[in-house]
């Protein structure tokens, strides 16, 4: 993310440059494009600071950490769903995205991941960075569980999800339940996704 500001940064600066370079523009014009070129930088950063408030900073154990891996908002918006439903049980739960799990500490119970799956079977952007094989040795033993969401009309149906839990699971995971697949988020399926946790942890979501 610190990256992506600089080279927007970078790239604001340069056209502002070029805009002054501009001078069949008129001095009136070059400082209406200068004013609006700020304004955007403006809004991208408050849309940065945003992001950065929707997901809070993980500190100490856990009873559960929830991961999520989205390109449209969808998982992240299932896992706040899910972390606010364990708190109302009297559960703890971090939220992350999956490029930033090893960054975390590991919980106390399990692993909740909520992973999409873009394009032909590719990661989102919040996952295409995960994992490494460091990552998955910290694993070992540690329960988890996935839900897997996608679009049935695809032919690589919930691929990305069904790739991460594999690559726990070969790690030395242990699954508390096979992954659900969803398709288009829908809300029998995610119903039942609450069900088979419920089942595993012995908790009422």
């Amino acid at each position: 993310m610190r990256h992506a500001g600089k080279l927007i940064l970078a790239l604001l600066a340069l056209t502002t440059a070029l805009v002054w370079q501009m001078e069949d523009l008129g001095s009136g014009r070059q400082w209406l494009a200068t004013l609006v070129l700020l304004a955007y930088a403006l809004l991208l950063w408050r849309a940065k600071v945003r992001r950065q408030r929707q997901q809070p900073a993980v500190s100490g154990e856990a009873d559960y950490l929830i991961a999520y891996a989205t390109e449209t908002g969808t998982a992240r918006q299932l896992a706040q769903q899910m972390r606010k439903r364990l708190g109302k049980q009297g559960c703890t739960a971090a939220l992350t995205e999956l490029n930033r799990l090893a960054d975390q500490s590991l919980p106390a119970k399990a692993l909740l991941l909520v992973a999409s799956t873009t394009g032909q079977g590719d990661a989102p952007r919040t996952g295409d960075r995960w994992p490494t094989n460091d990552d998955l040795k910290r694993y070992v033993d540690l329960p988890f569980a996935v839900l897997a969401l996608g679009d049935r009309s695809y032919p690589q149906f919930c691929a990305f999800g069904l790739s991460v839990a594999g690559q726990l699971q070969q790690a030395g995971a242990k699954p508390l339940f096979a992954p659900v697949q969803v398709s288009q988020a829908d809300p029998a399926m995610v119903n039942y996704w609450y069900q088979c946790l419920q089942k595993a942890a012995d908790i009422p979501v």
